[in-house]
């Protein structure tokens, strides 16, 4: 569970939690690289465009793209919050 989310401003900071992470996760204009119990992030709004297309070529087997975040506490949870699931039933 991530207890603590960490801001860099530097490429080659980011890119040394990134490389240990297993997965980069995008959701503009930040990219997250967990790190143990840590939630380290760069926001590339801040970033010059040759830094940004930098890190992206460093980590493109590594980074996904998140759409939408949804908070759910199960997965039955999770399936009304998106409307799929099926009606439950009555006790």
């Amino acid at each position: 569970m991530v207890q603590e989310f960490i801001e860099v401003d530097d490429v080659g900071t980011f890119r040394l939690v990134a490389e240990q992470s297993p997965l980069v996760i995008r959701r503009d204009p930040y990219l997250f690289a967990q790190y143990f119990s840590s939630m380290i992030f760069i926001n590339m709004a801040n970033l010059e465009e040759r830094e940004v297309r930098r890190l992206f070529d460093l980590l493109r087997g590594k980074m996904i793209v998140v759409k939408s975040l949804i908070k759910a506490s199960s997965i039955s949870d999770f399936l009304d919050k998106v409307g799929s699931g099926k009606p439950r039933a009555t006790e």
